[in-house]
C-alpha cells in the first residue's frame, strides 16, 4: 500500500465510526434471520443457525444449497449476530475464521456492506441466508428465527 492509499483510508475512518454507529445493533435489538421469501425452509433453530454461519452445514434439510451472508468484521450488527448466535466475540469469530483457513475448511459466509444490500441479496436468492435487525425486515424475505 502507497503512502497516499494509507492517509486515503485513514481519512476515512472517522466518517465510517459515524456511519457504523448510527445504523448499529443495540443490546436489546431483536435480530431477524432471514431467507428468500420463496425459500421453503421451517423455522431453523439456534444449532442451525451456528451450523450455516459457521459452514459445518451446508444445505437447508430440502436439499438446497445454503448461501449465507454476512456483515463485514466489527460491523456492529455482525457483532451482535456473532455473540448471540455463534457466541463468539469479534476476536473469537476472526481467530474462528482464520483458523478454519489455515485448515482447509469452508470459507466464512459471504460479506455485504450494508443492511439495504443483505436485504436485497437475500430477496433476489432463493438459496441465501442473511441476519438483519427484526426492524430492517421488507417484503421479499421471510423470517426463519429471531435472536
Amino acid at each position: 500500500m502507497n503512502r497516499r492509499t494509507f492517509l486515503e483510508l485513514c481519512a476515512l475512518f472517522p466518517a465510517l465510526a459515524v456511519a457504523t454507529r448510527s445504523s448499529g445493533a443495540s443490546a436489546g435489538t431483536k435480530l431477524a434471520v432471514i431467507v428468500n421469501a420463496a425459500n421453503d425452509v421451517g423455522r431453523l433453530g439456534p444449532g442451525d443457525i451456528e451450523a450455516f454461519f459457521t459452514t459445518r452445514k451446508l444445505d437447508f434439510p430440502s436439499g438446497k444449497r445454503v448461501v449465507a451472508f454476512n456483515f463485514p468484521a466489527r460491523h456492529p450488527i455482525r457483532d451482535a449476530f456473532d455473540r448471540a448466535a455463534l457466541h463468539l466475540d469479534p476476536d473469537e469469530a476472526a481467530r474462528y475464521w482464520i483458523d478454519r483457513r489455515v485448515r482447509g475448511g469452508h470459507p466464512p459466509p459471504r460479506q455485504v456492506p450494508d443492511v439495504k444490500t443483505m436485504v436485497r441479496v437475500v430477496a433476489s436468492l432463493e438459496g441465501a441466508l442473511g441476519y438483519v435487525r427484526k426492524e430492517d425486515v421488507t417484503d421479499g424475505v421471510r423470517v426463519v428465527a429471531e435472536i
